[in-house]
């Protein structure tokens, strides 16, 4: 490395943020790591790590941990208005519905943060308000003090709507964002006498879906979801609308949706951790300027549709922290051999179905009918094996990425 340690700022402390940093700490960097909101956020829906996030987890000696406090879903069940199960994908080791690696966000992001905390410097409740960058530096202002700091690299690993990324390259926090008309709105409620260690999933008439799921810790994890394309929802989505106004938007909403949606809206209405956001990607034309580089769903968010989001995180702030220890002295080599590397496989997890979302939650009752009976076939399809037949038979189709060695960042 160089004679003084290489300063990074990290903007985000969510999943890739902490993963960023634990590796560029490896690589000898002096690391802090800046999040809006002033606590750790333990709250969220249950996110999956498969593949390559789980071999970083291994990589880092977290995986036990990690194990311990995952949901321990048995699987999705597809149910019908009367609670009638079309299918059921159960969780065993592939590519199903449910991954080995089903845990809580909140719970993930503790893991991570307890495990860096004594090597990086957090930042919480402030922010950037200004970026300006040189040959030789990146100088940012905090949003807390008005101070001016100067480091050598700026990392963001916000959300989908960075204002730090908009801020770094001049641009609307909008411009990169690809919307997709869908909303979800998340909480939890302790878990009820007709509920199991299945995930359910439901369709409603009027593009509206609900999953059901367990966290793990005597709770239900639900998602409200909805198709839109008015302005009705995104304007209920502005952060100028109260949670409470939220929630009653949504329990209006599905007043008449049937299932069990008359007791999820009771837990919606008495739950202290309800959030709503929007299902969209973020397609960057370019994921660096200067000596600032985007991560995670600041640069790529495939939605939560792809269910990849967690994973491409986890593996980009592998990646990036590599390439960085790769070119210690080199930040333009490090961004683009990081992008370079890292675009088509980021591209094709974004490559939704056809058709997605709107196939998966259909407006009429008659869409409903065809889509389980599509659900039916496959369920036992996959229930026979016959699925995995194939899949010996002709590969995966996904090859998966390669991970650099561990031994770019020396002696770990």
């Amino acid at each position: 490395m160089t004679a003084r340690p290489l300063r990074a700022l990290i903007s985000g402390a969510g999943i890739a943020g902490p993963v960023h940093a634990y590796w560029l700490k490896k690589a000898g960097l002096d690391v802090t790591i800046v999040e809006r909101v002033p606590r750790l956020r333990r709250e969220g829906q249950t996110i999956d790590v498969r593949n390559e996030g789980r071999e970083i987890f291994d990589r880092m000696g977290i995986t036990k941990s990690v194990m311990a406090v995952t949901t321990k879903e048995l699987g999705v069940q597809f149910v019908g208005a009367d609670g009638g199960i079309w299918g059921s994908f159960p969780e065993d080791g592939s590519d199903s519905f449910t991954s080995e690696i089903e845990i809580v966000r909140g719970e993930l992001a503790s893991i991570l943060y307890e495990h860096t905390k004594e090597d990086v410097q957090y930042l919480f409740g402030d922010s950037i308000t200004a970026i300006e960058q040189d040959a030789s530096s990146v100088s940012v202002t905090f949003a807390k003090d008005g101070r001016r700091e100067q480091y050598d690299l700026l990392i963001i690993a916000d959300g989908l709507n960075s204002r730090t990324r908009a801020l770094a390259f001049d641009q609307d926090v909008r411009a990169p964002i690809k919307v997709l008309n869908e909303w979800f709105a998340g909480f939890s409620f302790p878990k009820g006498p007709t509920d199991t260690d299945w995930a359910q999933w439901y369709n409603a008439s009027g593009r509206r879906a609900i999953l059901h799921r367990p966290d793990g810790f005597g709770r239900m994890r639900s998602l409200f979801a909805h198709i839109d394309y008015t302005e009705a929802t995104r304007a209920i989505g502005s952060s100028k609308t109260s949670v409470q106004d939220q929630k009653k938007y949504w329990a209006q909403l599905y007043r008449d949706a049937g299932w069990e949606s008359e007791r999820l809206v009771k837990g919606m209405m008495e739950s202290d951790d309800f959030y709503m956001y929007e299902v969209a990607q973020v397609k960057a034309e370019k994921w660096s300027t200067g000596r600032v580089v985007l991560l995670g769903d600041a640069a790529s968010c495939p939605s939560p549709i792809s269910g990849q989001g967690s994973n491409v995180a986890v593996v980009q702030a592998y990646v990036l922290a590599a390439m960085i220890a790769k070119y210690p002295n080199d930040h333009a080599a490090a961004f683009a051999e990081y992008e370079t590397s890292m675009r088509e496989w980021v591209e094709g997890i974004q490559s939704l179905p056809p058709g997605a979302p709107a196939l998966a939650v259909p407006q009429t009752l008659t869409g409903i009918l065809i889509l389980n009976c599509v659900v039916y076939i496959g369920s036992a399809l996959v229930n026979s094996g016959v699925i995995n037949l194939f899949k010996r038979w002709f590969g995966r189709a996904d090859k998966g990425f390669p991970l650099p060695p561990m031994s770019v960042f020396g002696k770990v």
